[in-house]
């Protein structure tokens, strides 16, 4: 087959049924895909037998198809990928198929299919599928809207659908860093992120212990992501993973303002503030970025905003003892500070420092973030 045209390799894989079609067609793709320098005519072969032969998206004309995958037809497409990704062992070309098979064009359409892929490897577990998918979300960025995507279905998976299968999770960062790095970046940004919402939503409270024991009983885990580079195919160009000590801190700094007092949060900023202490000063620093770490600032700044009016204009009072009363806004303040200061003392925050402490500035009073600020003049 290798001596075949394009249309001979199509009009050959053609004449078999589903799923053989598929199962013999990501054979040929990772064929054309994996050669030393693929062609963009291979290229062009490669992703036509993906949407006609795997996903069924495309007839033979290249129109759209009326009818999707039936139940029976996806349950047998994963089979078949699993099977073809956890036998291949050479770790580019397993990584070259993946972002093929769901490229930026096609993640969200082909989102359903990967979340539950990558829902199996959880569960047999399968840590070079995985793998490959903490690639695919640092290469689409581990805070898209393509990777939260996943995030969202694999928690409906494991913590709304199924919580008994929670326990079973706790081994996950230690078969698989930096998809379980990358995966709490997402999730990082799907909970305490009222941006243009009407509300706040809060993460369930067994997804909030398994991060909380995640981070706490693994000090490394949070810049997993940064420490291994993936194997990519030629030309592709690695990006940068965001850690998700920033987004998780937000958690822990905003959910006082919002009435949220479980212990857990305290033993997860904990956690957070150990694991910075664990990252190996560099330079330049890449763990945190200001741009991030400044996520809480609005929130923290709002809150500020409708106290006042509620509390304090409008009549003679003394503010600054108001303020120093509030004990969910100086727990928040005090969390803030306390991350900012452990960041700081191992120099692992990147970013427009001066604009950073010029923000941090506009917060209300706060005696340990005061201090934080001074040390940081005097230190310049």
């Amino acid at each position: 087959m290798a001596q075949l045209s394009g249309p001979e390799i199509k009009n050959s894989l053609r004449k078999l049924d589903y799923p053989l079609c598929a199962k013999e067609a990501i054979i040929k793709i990772g064929q054309l895909i994996c050669n030393r320098v693929p062609s963009l005519k291979h290229m062009d072969l490669a992703l036509d037998l993906m949407a006609e032969l795997i996903f069924c998206e495309i007839d033979r004309r290249g129109n759209k198809r009326q009818t999707s995958l039936t139940s029976l037809d996806e349950l047998q497409l994963l089979e078949i990928l699993y099977d073809y990704l956890n036998s291949t062992h050479n770790e580019t070309s397993r990584n070259a198929v993946f972002l093929s098979l769901f490229s930026g064009t096609t993640a969200m359409m082909r989102s359903n299919i990967l979340s539950k892929l990558i829902s199996v490897a959880i569960g047999i577990p399968a840590p070079c599928v995985l793998f490959s998918a903490s690639v695919w979300m640092q290469q689409l960025g581990n805070t898209s809207l393509n990777s939260k995507q996943l995030a969202k279905s694999l928690i409906n998976d494991y913590f709304i659908l199924s919580p008994n299968s929670v326990p079973k999770l706790s081994l996950l960062p230690h078969i698989a860093p930096q998809f379980t790095a990358n995966f709490l970046t997402a999730i990082s940004n799907l909970y305490f992120n009222d941006v243009n919402k009407p509300s706040v939503t809060f993460p369930p409270i067994n997804l909030l212990e398994a991060i909380t024991l995640w981070v706490k009983d693994n000090s490394g885990l949070c810049i997993a992501a940064q420490q291994t580079q993936a194997s990519l195919p030629p030309g592709a160009i690695a990006m940068e993973a965001t850690t998700p000590i920033a987004g998780l801190l937000n958690w822990t700094i905003v959910a006082p303002l919002h009435n949220q007092h479980s212990e857990l949060y305290g033993k997860l900023h904990l956690g957070l503030l150990n694991s910075i202490l664990e990252i190996q000063p560099i330079t330049p620093p890449r763990a945190i970025s200001t741009a991030h770490l400044l996520q809480p600032f609005g929130k923290i700044v709002r809150y500020f905003i409708q106290y006042q009016k509620k509390y304090v204009d409008g009549e003679y009072i003394d503010k600054e003892k108001r303020l120093a009363e509030n004990v969910d806004l100086q727990l928040s303040l005090d969390r803030y500070a306390q991350a900012i200061q452990v960041a700081l003392s191992i120099n692992c925050v990147y970013g427009n420092m001066e604009d950073f402490f010029y923000q941090l500035s506009q917060l209300p009073q706060n005696r340990l973030l005061h201090i934080v600020m001074r040390t940081h003049k005097l230190n310049k």
